[in-house]
């Protein structure tokens, strides 16, 4: 049976719940939606809640709910349907809240509901939604109107953590590692070596210094001259880096990598040996892929965002300050000598 078993004051759970699933097990469970209104990065921060889902609820029909102009790096292969939402028209002005209930109720009846978003469109869906079950995030009392069930979010555990604590709640044994179930669509080439750095994020804020960058990919070149030092290229109209790669594009072994389909890139990234990478969307599609990263993080702390294992690094100060050349290169240097370098 499904069983509710936590301290008081690390969740929440109301005696509907409590009752309800009292004479639940997994397998009753039949449909469930989960709520994820955000872009690439989050989508690969849920994989391994999407799998552990799956493995926990294995009757249920799993149903993912976005946001429309976040369409890119939806977990298609680990859902079973779709329920799109807008933020904006198609002139770019916010949608009114008709359009919105319009899309909420286009929702079919639940068995549990997940929200693993928390935001005004959200608890509008969360609210209308015909689910037997709701759990969400307690931030506010207020929250308790719309959920049933709710865990904390730490922002000193690893975000793709936080959000299985929703399923820790139910009674599931989840996996760490964890475990993001891509291998078998981007195999990876063990023999390439190459390092990739990606100097762009969401805003300009997240942004390390492209003279930095500069500097590190130089100073890496020299001391890694048997890899490929790769700077790849995002979409955005500022992120060509033309500025880091044409003091460098004499070096033989520096490369500059153009805009490709986003299946391209997550196979490219999984063919390399380390990514070198600011707070974005980037970074997590790396960490997805299991390979090493290093994250240059400042004016926040880093820890939502860390995957506390080997392969994976951070780099920055309790200032929360930009952090210097030379601690993202001996942190870099670390961890290919330490994987690779033996």
């Amino acid at each position: 049976m499904l069983k509710l078993n936590f301290r008081r004051g690390s969740a929440y759970a109301s005696k509907y719940a409590r009752e309800y699933l009292k004479d639940k097990k997994p397998k009753d469970i039949k449909s469930i939606t989960v709520i994820r209104h955000a872009a690439i990065g989050d989508f690969m921060n849920i994989r391994p809640f999407l799998i552990e889902l799956r493995k926990f609820f294995p009757n249920a029909k799993i149903t993912l709910s976005v946001i429309k102009h976040y369409m890119y790096g939806i977990p298609e292969d680990l859902i079973d349907e779709l329920h799109v939402m807008s933020r904006y028209k198609e002139d770019g002005s916010k949608t009114g809240i008709l359009r919105r209930i319009k899309e909420a109720k286009k929702l079919p009846p639940q068995d549990i509901i997940f929200d693993l978003t928390d935001s005004t469109i959200t608890l509008l869906l969360v609210f209308l939604s015909q689910a037997k079950l709701k759990i969400g995030y307690p931030y506010r009392t207020v929250r308790r109107m719309f959920f049933d069930i709710a865990t904390l979010r730490s922002d000193f555990v690893v975000e793709a953590v936080s959000v299985e604590h929703m399923l820790n709640i139910l009674g599931a044994k989840t996996e760490f590692p964890l475990h993001y179930g891509l291998e078998k669509i981007y195999p990876k080439t063990e023999d390439l070596k190459q390092i990739v750095y990606f100097a762009g994020a969401s805003t300009k804020s997240k942004c390390w210094e492209e003279d930095k960058f500069r500097e590190l990919i130089e100073k890496m070149s020299q001391n890694y001259q048997d890899y490929d030092h790769v700077i790849l290229q995002g979409i955005g109209k500022d992120e060509k880096f033309y500025e880091i790669y044409e003091p460098l594009k004499e070096r033989k072994n520096i490369k500059l990598q153009e805009v490709m389909p986003i299946e391209e890139v997550m196979q490219f990234l999984a063919n390399s040996r380390c990514l070198v990478s600011n707070d974005t969307g980037v970074r997590n599609m790396g960490i997805a892929l299991e390979i090493p990263t290093i994250g240059i993080f400042f004016h926040i702390p880093p820890f939502r965002y860390w995957p506390r294992e080997e392969k994976h690094d951070c780099v920055f100060n309790i200032e929360y300050t930009s952090p210097k050349v030379a601690d993202v290169y001996a942190a870099t240097k670390q961890l290919i000598d330490k994987l690779y370098e033996k």
